[in-house]
């Protein structure tokens, strides 16, 4: 835990600094309200026995009769600590990693009716990101804080920002 970001580790921390949670709990959160970033299954695991490891969390087994034991975690104190500082570490700069405008940078290698199509496809997955969206709004607006709801905005706004100007480059290159 040396470089303070916010990753998959200092985001589970931060489900649990509202209590305690199963790993199956926190996959549901991030499902339900987390469009920047959703956590599998296979990410939450691994990453709940290092930060307990660490002694950043602590599992306590819950048994159950007729079903397997649950394990439910809870951030430590020195857990909290590492969490509060992460959320007031120094900007970190923007990700760029957009697999689409790396294809892109490479298109000149394509004939321009394959370019087209792979902007057409892009515009097409990102449309059907803005319709999954646009079926989280009620859940965003009904179980999101303001902070949720800032998230919720700032991603529909990015992936129209996106799809706009994809289309516009579409129809340039079209013309």
């Amino acid at each position: 835990m040396g470089l303070i970001v916010m990753d998959s580790d200092h985001m589970i921390l931060g489900f649990l600094m509202s209590g305690p949670k199963s790993g199956y709990k926190i996959k549901h959160i991030t499902g339900k309200l987390m469009m920047a970033y959703n956590l599998s299954l296979n990410q939450i695991y691994p990453a709940l026995r290092k930060l307990e490891a660490a002694d950043l969390v602590k599992k306590e087994v819950v048994f159950q009769t007729g079903k397997p034991n649950k394990h439910v975690y809870s951030v430590t104190d020195k857990g909290r600590e590492v969490f509060l500082k992460s959320l007031s570490a120094p900007p970190t700069p923007i990700d760029y990693e957009l697999d689409f405008l790396t294809r892109v940078f490479f298109f000149r290698f394509l004939p321009q009716d394959k370019v087209a199509e792979q902007f057409e496809h892009e515009i097409g997955s990102l449309e059907e990101q803005l319709e999954d969206l646009e079926h989280m709004k009620d859940d965003a607006a009904q179980f999101g804080d303001e902070n949720g709801q800032f998230v919720y905005q700032t991603i529909v706004k990015l992936i129209q920002m996106l799809r706009d100007t994809y289309t516009a480059e579409l129809e340039r290159r079209k013309a």
